[in-house]
């Protein structure tokens, strides 16, 4: 199983690093489905799922779309994130327009590991992928919904 990049909750104070017209350029892109679900954990309770079904992207194995290497607009993420509560898009625009926003993918793996710090080991380690894979099945019932905050901030950027 090919395994893409994940995410997970964020908290209070979020603040916009990127002045609002660079951000505004910066939705403007588009992103490969694979480098969106790089950071798909799948603990936010379906959203990402859900996202995908209102986008009319097919997931016929239910959890990741059919087409990785498909290109989609990026105010399609910013929808994913904002009206579904997706962690894999709402942690793409983190990286993408810079903001100062938790890693909800970061917050998933310590809830998993109870430790901080592996986001970025993650999205490149297809051992600690493997591992993850493991642990899920504990974890299914512990997911949660996109912080308001974060929806918030990505607005903000949108």
């Amino acid at each position: 199983m090919l395994l893409s990049r994940r995410t997970l909750l964020a908290a209070i104070g979020i603040t916009l690093v990127v002045p609002p017209s660079i951000a505004h350029a910066a939705v403007q892109g588009e992103v490969q489905l694979g480098d969106w679900e790089r950071y798909y954990l799948g603990l936010d309770g379906g959203a990402h799922q859900r996202a995908l079904t209102a986008l009319g992207i097919e997931h016929r194995d239910g959890v990741r779309a059919d087409e990785p290497y498909r290109l989609v607009p990026l105010r399609d993420v910013v929808r994913a994130a904002v009206d579904h509560g997706d962690h894999a898009a709402a942690d793409l625009l983190r990286e993408r327009l810079s903001l100062d926003t938790p890693s909800m993918l970061g917050r998933g793996l310590k809830l998993i590991f109870g430790q901080d710090g592996l986001e970025e080991r993650y999205l490149d380690d297809p051992a600690l992928q493997l591992r993850v894979i493991g642990h899920l099945p504990r974890h299914r019932g512990r997911s949660f919904a996109l912080p308001e905050s974060v929806r918030k901030a990505i607005r903000a950027a949108a």
